[in-house]
């Protein structure tokens, strides 16, 4: 059966003539009566058929065409969508910024994010914010929730800001509650801490904030919370902390405009250090 299939299917041409002709000649012979039955037969069973499936072309085409340009239309939607979505994030990010530019005295200098360090936990990000903008070496940079950092590195459009998580950063800080003072520190670039004596008042969930020392941070910005205590050296104690603001996460910041005093005080460092 399979052999007569292939033959038929190989000779196709053929078959198709041979079978017009032998269809020809029995209409022929045929009586007119038989000639009608014949007709009517190869229309229900072959020709019907066959116009049904030629006549459904066109509308099968027309719903392929359809469902192409919806399917067009539906990734439109969903990119839009996406977009609208990111654009509300943004929004309530920009809001909390706004919130926190009205809430401090210090002149703002707004940021965005545009590059990153590209090392596993990345120490520095770069900002769209330059000397063309008033920023300057040495500013600080802070997020809707504190801290963020400071200006190592000033061009005209952009900047360098050192994160608070880069291991060479040690910036100065308390403890809010009980005003103790300490160095934020780290030894394995993850886990960062204050080393404090001993006998120092620090306690789980205390907020950790910049001490004003050091010439950089202005005094009371927030840089995390404690989440536990090492106590088992008898001289000194660690205060491990989370960050109040989510580096992974960082994409808008603004960089502080110090006052006048500060500015003083850091070109008096710099005489002290060249020896003028």
């Amino acid at each position: 059966m399979r052999v007569l299939i292939d033959l038929i299917v190989r000779h196709r041409n053929g078959c198709s003539l041979l079978l017009t002709v032998i269809l020809s000649v029995v209409m022929i012979a045929v009586r007119p009566e038989a000639q009608a039955k014949i007709a009517r037969a190869l229309s229900m069973s072959i020709f019907y058929p066959a116009y049904i499936a030629v006549s459904q072309v066109p509308m099968y085409t027309g719903l392929y065409s359809e469902n192409k340009r919806l399917r067009q239309e539906l990734t439109e939607i969903n990119t839009r969508l996406q977009v609208f979505r990111e654009l509300e994030a943004e929004n309530a990010r920009l809001r909390g910024l706004v919130g926190f530019a009205e809430r401090t005295l210090y002149t703002l200098v707004p940021a965005r994010v545009v590059a990153r360090d590209p090392s596993p936990q990345y120490r520095s990000v770069i900002v769209n914010g330059g000397r063309a903008q008033g920023v300057e070496m040495y500013m600080p940079v802070v997020g809707e929730r504190g801290a963020a950092g400071k200006v190592v590195q000033v061009l005209d459009g952009m900047s360098m800001v050192q994160l608070l998580r880069d291991p060479s950063s040690r910036t100065s800080v308390m403890v809010s509650r009980s005003r103790t003072v300490g160095i934020l520190q780290t030894e394995n670039g993850r886990d960062f801490f204050v080393r404090l004596r001993s006998h120092e008042d620090v306690r789980g969930q205390d907020t950790i904030v910049t001490s004003g020392l050091g010439g950089i941070f202005p005094k009371g910005l927030s840089v995390g919370f404690v989440k536990k205590i090492d106590d088992g050296n008898p001289l000194f104690k660690r205060a491990y902390i989370d960050f109040s603001i989510d580096f992974d996460k960082l994409e808008e910041v603004f960089v502080v405009r110090l006052p006048p005093l500060w500015a003083a005080q850091r070109a008096e460092l710099d005489q002290v250090k060249t020896g003028k």
